[in-house]
């Protein structure tokens, strides 16, 4: 929303209906992928789409629209004249959450069944939680820096699998390094990568390198991530 309004600004549109039709456009996107974020966080751990688990992820989506369009009304303030476009925002977030939530009781994420991510125990061992997982990054996703980082952040992570810090570690601890590493690989090599999931692995890979003792790589893959995700 902050971005939104300071290219408005900038354009001297502060206070037009355009500013509202961008929160309603990018609040789609940002919904979508945290909602999707949180059934595969609860997929990952319970390894559950139905019953208690699909009732969390339920109420989890419905607290995400409510603090989204608290800000939005904020935004707006109390004369609010782009009532009718919050009002339409509102009831496309809970359209759209409706409907990936029915995905998810079914066991679909999308046009693909649900799997897990290859989340191994060395994660929910080190970081225990998802607030213990660091944030890379304080903007938004850069295509641009994408292309001119994307390469070193691939080869910082190969330096840390041939490094004396990842020599030096228990196997499982090696295991779980690896696993992740390769997801954020796999993720980085793409054209255009998925963003939400690149910064998520990212951020677990940093926090995990940290924990574990890497704390080379941690730091030197942080600050490539930090290129891609410029603040």
């Amino acid at each position: 929303m902050n971005a939104i309004l300071s290219r408005a600004a900038s354009a001297g549109a502060v206070n037009s209906s355009r500013v509202y039709v961008q929160y309603w456009q990018k609040g789609l996107e940002v919904l979508e992928n945290s909602v999707n974020d949180a059934m595969q966080f609860a997929y990952n751990l319970t390894g559950e789409h139905t019953g208690e688990v699909f009732k969390q992820v339920e109420f989890c989506s419905k607290r995400m629209v409510d603090v989204m369009m608290d800000a939005i009304n904020a935004r707006a303030g109390r004369s609010n004249q782009y009532g009718e476009i919050v009002g339409r925002t509102r009831i496309a977030f809970e359209e759209l959450t409706k409907s990936l939530l029915d995905d998810f009781n079914n066991g679909m994420m999308g046009s693909s069944r649900l799997k897990k991510d290859p989340v191994v125990s060395v994660v929910a061992n080190q970081t225990n939680s998802p607030g213990g997982i660091q944030q890379v990054g304080v903007g938004d996703f850069s295509q641009n820096a994408f292309a001119t980082n994307h390469q070193q952040l691939v080869d910082a992570i190969d330096a840390a699998l041939t490094s004396p810090e990842f020599e030096a570690l228990e196997s499982n601890q090696q295991e779980g390094f690896r696993d992740i590493a390769e997801v954020v690989k796999d993720e980085a090599n793409k054209v255009p990568p998925d963003a939400g999931r690149l910064k998520r692995w990212g951020s677990r890979l940093v926090e995990v390198a940290k924990e574990i003792g890497m704390k080379t790589a941690s730091t030197t893959i942080a600050s490539v991530l930090a290129r891609i995700f410029a603040g």
